[in-house]
Parts: C-alpha cells; sequence; structure tokens
C-alpha cells in the first residue's frame, strides 16, 4: 500500500530525502522488508520461461547471494522480515478467487502457448507478459531456503512485517539499529528513520526522518512553530490516499499533503476532518470514517511477536489520551487479525516451520483456491479428493487448539471457496483422530543409523518405517530432537494410512501396530535415497491423479464449461473428432518407426511418453544458475500444478503433526533446535519440470541423428545447457524409476489405487524407457530383451 505520488512529491519539493556513505552503517542490525527487497531484486532474476517451468528462477540463488555478499562487505548484518498472517478479509472471498487480474495473467499464457504450438515467433515474450508474481509463497519460501543455507537473519512476523519492524525500533525494545523499506513504513510509530534504499555501487544509501517530515509540513501554516502529532501525522497520510493493498476513499487524494497536515491541525483528529465534509455520491461519512479507523487500527495497533516471547498488540488498546477517540480501537482485534493462536504456534510461524495458508484456515475457518497455474479437470478432481485431508489436517490443529479454548469446538462448518465455483461450498467436519505415541528411543535411533560402510542413515519415511512400525505406544515423551523427528514421520504416515492397529489383547491398553500395503511398497523400494519422492508417488497413485491420458484443459471461468478435446479422441464411427487444438496440445511427434504407424499404436506411445516424463518430472535435476531457454511443456506444467497441490498439502501435514506435538508438550527438546526443524523434516522443496522434459525428448526419439552414445550425451548438453550433470541424472532417473516398478507391483492387485488405465499401459512403460534410454546411457542388465536401439 505506497502512499500517494503527493508524498513523493512533497520530498523532493522540500528536499526531505537525505543521503550518506554507506559507511556510517558499518557494524549495524538492519531489518529489511523482504518483500519490498526481493520486488526490486526482480529486474535481476527475471526468465521468460521461469513460470511455466513450474518452479523459481534458476538465476534466482545466485543474484541472492550477490546481494548478501554486498552486506557482508559493507559489514552490515541484515535482519529479513517476511509478512505473517492477512488480516481479516473485508472483501468477499469469492472477488478474490476470482481475481480478474489471475484470469487475464491466465488469458496471457494460454495465448502464448498456442504460439509456441504454432512454431510461430514471439512466445517467449509473451511467457515473459505472463510472468508470475515474484513474491508469491513459493519464492518467499525459496528465499528462506537460501537465507538459512547462508546463516543470514530472518524473521517471519505473526502479521504485518511492518510493524514487527516498527516494534523492534522502540527505544526500550530496539534490537536494531535501523530498518529499510518502502516509504509508508514512515507512518508507523517508533520509526523516525527510514532507509529507502542501498546504493552498494556508490557505497551510499538513501534515507528520510519522520521529524523533519513532519516540521516542513508546517512550515508554511499560520503557526509554524507548531508540530504534528504521530497520530495526526498517520492521519495525514491516510487522507492522503494510498495505493494498492488498502485503499481510502477517492475523494481525499486530490489534496494536497501540505494541506491536509494543516487541516488535521484545525481539527485535531481525522474523524472530525471526515464528518465534517460534505455529503458526496457514494459512501457516506460515517462508513468513511469507519473504514479510515479500521485501516488506522491496523497500522496503530498491530499485532507483533515481543522479545518476552508474547504475541501482543503493539500498543495498548485503550486510548492514551481519553479526550482523543481517534486513538482507541474502532473494534474487537478478532476482528482485524482473526482468533488469537497460542504464543508457541506465532513462534514456530516466526521461524518458518509452519506455513501460513494451514494457520489461516484455521483461523478464518474457510479455505479459498484461487487460479492455479494450470487449470484442468484433473487438477479440479484432485482438489475435491484431498479435501478430506486437508481438512482433517486443520482440524488435528482445531481439536488440540480447542482443548485450550473452547470458543474452537464452538463454530459453524468450514467453508471452501473456489475459482469454479460461484458459491461457497460447506466441508463436512471430520472425526476427531487421536493419533498414537511411538516408543522410540535415542540409542536405538543412534545404534540403527550407522551403515556398515561407516555412513549414517538419514531419519526419513522408509527409516522410520522400517524400525519403528511396530512400536506404537499410548503415552510417549520424546527427549531428543532425533526422537522428535521420527514421532513427526511416523504420526503423519499414520494419518495417512501407513500403519495397521490393534488392540493390543483384553489386558492391554497398548496398540499393536504394523505395516499396512503402502508402508509394504515403502519397504519394498529400499531405496533412501527416494524415500520422500516414494511415499509422494503413492500418494499421487491413491489419488489417481497420474494417469497416462492428455489432461482436459478447462477455462478458469466459473460461467464457462469450455474443455479442450483429447487429440486421440473418436467419434462413434471410429473416426478421428477432429485436429489437434493447438492452444493446448503441440504438434504430434514420435520417434520415426512410429510416425508413421496405426493411430492406435501412436496414441499407446504418446501414452507412454506422457506417463514415464510426469514421473520422471517429480525429481528435481542438477541445474546451473542461468536461464532456462530450451523446451517447455505445457502437459508437464499442468502435472506439476497437480503434484504441487499435494506436495503442500503432504508438508501442511507434517508441520501441523509437528504443531500439535509441540502443543501437546510431548517433547522437552531445547527451543534452539525448533529452528532445525523445517530443514529436516520432509517436502520442503518442489522440483521443476526439467527432468521430464528431457526425458520425454528422449522418449519421443531427440538425437536419432548422433550415432553413438557419448554424441548423444553431448547432443543432450548443447540442448539442455543448464543440466549440470545430463548422465548422472539420466542414471538417477532410471534408478527412481526402478523403485516406481517395484511400488506399482506392490500396489497393482488394488484396483482402488491402480487404476486399469496404467495397468494397461505401465508394462510397454516398462519395455520403451529402457530401450530409448539405453541409447543414451548403459542400462546393463537392466535394458530390455528386445532392445534394437542398443549400442553394439
Amino acid at each position: 500500500m505506497p502512499l500517494d505520488a503527493s508524498f513523493s512529491a512533497f520530498l523532493d519539493e522540500k528536499s526531505l530525502l537525505r543521503t550518506a556513505s554507506l559507511s556510517k552503517l558499518k557494524g549495524t542490525r538492519i531489518a529489511i522488508d523482504a518483500h519490498h527487497w526481493m520486488k526490486v531484486l526482480t529486474p535481476k532474476i527475471s526468465e521468460p520461461f521461469q513460470a511455466v517451468m513450474g518452479g523459481v528462477p534458476l538465476t534466482m540463488e545466485k543474484a541472492i547471494q550477490q546481494e548478501l555478499a554486498k552486506f557482508k562487505k559493507a559489514e552490515i548484518t541484515p535482519i529479513f522480515v517476511f509478512n505473517g498472517l492477512p488480516m481479516i478479509l473485508t472483501q468477499s472471498p469469492q472477488q478474490l478467487v476470482q481475481n480478474p487480474f489471475l484470469l487475464e495473467i491466465y488469458v496471457k499464457r494460454e495465448e502464448a502457448w498456442k504460439v509456441l504450438h504454432e512454431n510461430k515467433q514471439g512466445c517467449k515474450q509473451l511467457f515473459e507478459q505472463a510472468g508470475s508474481t515474484i513474491t508469491s509463497s513459493e519464492f518467499q519460501h525459496n528465499l528462506i531456503r537460501i537465507l538459512r543455507e547462508n546463516r543470514v537473519e530472518f524473521f517471519k512476523a505473526p502479521y504485518m512485517a511492518w510493524a514487527q519492524m516498527a516494534y523492534w525500533c522502540q527505544a526500550k525494545e530496539r534490537c536494531v539499529h535501523q530498518v529499510q523499506g518502502p516509504n509508508e513504513l514512515i507512518m508507523f510509530e517508533h520509526v523516525e528513520v527510514l532507509i529507502l534504499d542501498f546504493r552498494f555501487e556508490t557505497q551510499e544509501f538513501d534515507y528520510i526522518i519522520k521529524s523533519e517530515i513532519k516540521r516542513a509540513l508546517m512550515q508554511d501554516s499560520q503557526t509554524p512553530d507548531s508540530t504534528l502529532t504521530d497520530s495526526q501525522f498517520l492521519d495525514c497520510c491516510l487522507l492522503t490516499g494510498l495505493k494498492g493493498q488498502i485503499k481510502h476513499p477517492k475523494h481525499f487524494n486530490h489534496v494536497q499533503f501540505v494541506k491536509i497536515a494543516q487541516t488535521l491541525q484545525k481539527f485535531g483528529n481525522a474523524c472530525d476532518f471526515i464528518m465534517s465534509k460534505p455529503p458526496v455520491e457514494g459512501p457516506t461519512n460515517q462508513q468513511l470514517s469507519k473504514n479510515h479507523m479500521r485501516i488506522r487500527a491496523v497500522i496503530r495497533h498491530s499485532v507483533v511477536f515481543t522479545l518476552g516471547g508474547q504475541c501482543q498488540p503493539m500498543t495498548h488498546a485503550a486510548a492514551r489520551d481519553p479526550s482523543d477517540e481517534s486513538e482507541r480501537v474502532p473494534c474487537n482485534l478478532s476482528d482485524l487479525w482473526g482468533h488469537r493462536l497460542p504464543n508457541i504456534l506465532y513462534f514456530f510461524l516466526c521461524i518458518g516451520a509452519i506455513q501460513t495458508q494451514v494457520l489461516i484456515n484455521v483461523v478464518q475457518n474457510q479455505m479459498i483456491e484461487t487460479i492455479p497455474q494450470m487449470d484442468t479437470e484433473d487438477y479440479r478432481q484432485l482438489l475435491q479428493r484431498i479435501l478430506p485431508l486437508r481438512t482433517q489436517i486443520a482440524h488435528q490443529l482445531i481439536q488440540q487448539l480447542g482443548e485450550r479454548d473452547e470458543k474452537y469446538f464452538i463454530r459453524g462448518p468450514m467453508t471452501c471457496w473456489r475459482w469454479f465455483h460461484a458459491q461457497q461450498a460447506p466441508i463436512p467436519q471430520p472425526p476427531p483422530i487421536k493419533l498414537d505415541e511411538w516408543n522410540i528411543m535415542h540409542h536405538d535411533i543412534k545404534k540403527l543409523t550407522k551403515n556398515a560402510n561407516g555412513t549414517e542413515a538419514k531419519l526419513d519415511f522408509l527409516f522410520v518405517v522400517k524400525h519403528f512400525a511396530k512400536n506404537a505406544s499410548v503415552e510417549k515423551t520424546y527427549m531428543t530432537f532425533e526422537e522428535v523427528v521420527c514421532a513427526i514421520h511416523l504420526k503423519a504416515l499414520d494419518l495417512l494410512g501407513y500403519f495397521t492397529h490393534l488392540h493390543g489383547g483384553p489386558d492391554s491398553n497398548e496398540p499393536a501396530s504394523g505395516v499396512s500395503g503402502f508402508s509394504e511398497a515403502l519397504l519394498k523400494t529400499d531405496a533412501p535415497e527416494f524415500s520422500e519422492y516414494s511415499v509422494l508417488l503413492i500418494e499421487l497413485f491413491r489419488t489417481k491423479a497420474l494417469t497416462a491420458q492428455h489432461f482436459t484443459y478447462m477455462k478458469p471461468d466459473p460461467n464457462s464449461g469450455t474443455k479442450s478435446m483429447d487429440p486421440w479422441a473418436r467419434a462413434a464411427n471410429g473416426q478421428p473428432m477432429g485436429a489437434r487444438d493447438l492452444t493446448h496440445f503441440p504438434q504430434l511427434k514420435l520417434p520415426p518407426v512410429y510416425m508413421d504407424s496405426q493411430p492406435a499404436q501412436q496414441s499407446a506411445y504418446e501414452s507412454c511418453c506422457l506417463l514415464i516424463s510426469r514421473i520422471w518430472s517429480l525429481l528435481p535435476m542438477k541445474l546451473n544458475d542461468q536461464a532456462w531457454f530450451s523446451d517447455v511443456s505445457k502437459d508437464l506444467l499442468a502435472f506439476n500444478t497437480i503434484v504441487k497441490a499435494l506436495h503442500k498439502t503432504l508438508r501442511n501435514l507434517i508441520e501441523v503433526v509437528a504443531a500439535v506435538l509441540f502443543l501437546e508438550s510431548r517433547t522437552s527438546i531445547d527451543p534452539y533446535h525448533y529452528h532445525e526443524l523445517p530443514q529436516v523434516l520432509p517436502f520442503g522443496q518442489e522440483s521443476n519440470t526439467a527432468m521430464g522434459i528431457v526425458i520425454d525428448y528422449i522418449m519421443r526419439g531427440g538425437a536419432a541423428e548422433c550415432s553413438n552414445r557419448a554424441a548423444r550425451i553431448q547432443h543432450l548438453k548443447n540442448r539442455y545447457p543448464c543440466c549440470a550433470d545430463v548422465e548422472g541424472d539420466l542414471m538417477k532417473g532410471f534408478r527412481f524409476w526402478m523403485t516406481v516398478e517395484t511400488i506399482y507391483a506392490e500396489l497393482s492387485n488394488d484396483s482402488q489405487t491402480i487404476p486399469g488405465g496404467l495397468r494397461e499401459i505401465f508394462d510397454y512403460c516398462k519395455s520403451m524407457l529402457r530401450i530409448m534410454l539405453h541409447r543414451f546411457i548403459d542400462l546393463g542388465n537392466n535394458k530390455a530383451p528386445d532392445d534394437t536401439y542398443s549400442e553394439q
């Protein structure tokens, strides 16, 4: 919500923008608005194909490390502050989910795909115009990861980052020397000096001083010696007008900044000034006054995390001066921020151990689904299938909060808003589930993690299933960090149905646990390298999200029933329904032997390519820090959109299980270890589509002109210069495929898990992958028996 342009014009006119040598900040700690910092950094990491690759920019980490190096060289200690939970919505959720801006971006991206599929020029520019928002949650998550790895401090505010930064500026609590961010930060109490920009190239920084601004505002008044109070200065800024998130009524925006300041001196506060205005068409003066007070309360009484470990309003709710009605909070704070959460949850949020989304669902009692990267019928079906799990995750937290505060039980059913529905839908409340504890001992963990070759096993899903699946218990306190990590993995798997539970017998209160079919499949893989990806794959099987058919693309509009038509669709007489729709599907490309074959054979082989590339895209590739300018795939982006929804749901599950464990006081580990949790828990980093793109190129006959394996690998390196280790990644991909075959074999007898369509094509995929991949890497004894493409 940047201040109106008249504020910047006033600073320029009065020469209030100051510049100083960067050396003056040597040895200081500076709180930096991470959202604003990323926006400034955006031009340095802009990549045309970033959004359609399904991940963060490949150049992002290098660019951030270069910026961090500048702070280190200047001997400045930055603390990056992120926004936390949003304020309670004042707009309808329907307006949020059916965002015209997101719809416009989606339409531009669809146009770019069509240009690409028609082999026309200009798709790069169109994709760039439809790029994703650099400050999305995915970018923030990646920035936090980079900051952790570089040992740079960060903090996620419970609500507004600006308020947290302002709180740190108090003389009593001062833990930073200065703050840096956009000009609206100057509105906050305690922010006397605001750094607007670091100019490392010239070794200077720009800043403004609040007292000088207030003094300059009154220079031309009838009482030039008088000064504005902080309260009046805030009113002055709000009445001048804000752009962006919080908007003030437009009929005040035309008034000059100085004139408003002088008028406030006359009226004393903004409410009296607003009520004195003659009525105009639109909102009444009473409505305008109420809106002003709400915005004012957001700034003056924002909730912050104190140095004492408490979450509370930055200022007192009661008026400091009883005669100043403008200082009173116009409504209950819960009307602004939602129901208060326990301090431990705010602490988890502040250190990045729990994401905001699941807490928003709990606080606001609703789930909101906005327009995705790629809207398909398959994605919509997935959302419906994982809705019970997502609801259960939220209610695991609600149930625990209800034991602390019964208000969490006195609530209506959770509702769901989606971009393709005109109305909200109620969500049935799930039954309460009390998860078992697990009898895990630290000395057992230490003994079991020691491998025969001297290495140490990772504490992951495979490890806990292999060693602790039968150790369910009624009560347990986890004494060490390793015990906590194992317990979180076990509890998450338990909620997903990876264990069976029987009563220990008539004379026993202890449950008897064992492995279910899903855990059996995980155990059979015996591949710690792919433990996390194996669970993700099993869940894709269970949710029917992994198919070998083309996706059905939808228009993200509740009033439109437009769907794409499968390019292999046939009419009742068996004839093709029409030519490929190049808006959604690229022109058919298969190995030469299939291009002249019958449509049924072509369709079967393309299904094989789709399934293999989707499965391989679950894995990350080792990529260089340069922008991707190679192939992109709409199909893989659509699948990536599906995977991300499931991936985030599983991460939310992990985080909520961890939070409940701490809320129940089931551990006595040192709080210092809390900071380590986000790094060791699974589903922390999503993959892009690079691995799927490369294997799809191979499966469709890429590098056919090359005569030997070495030439083909070199061809891939030239075609995909971002790939740092093509041969190594192909070997890793095939090892994962072997794991996939093991899981499929174990689950294939369950028709509820493996649909018939996959059964028909999977064996064919096993054979064709070996034939095509053996042309690039030596598969040894794993090559296909009838491999006519293999090296002689």
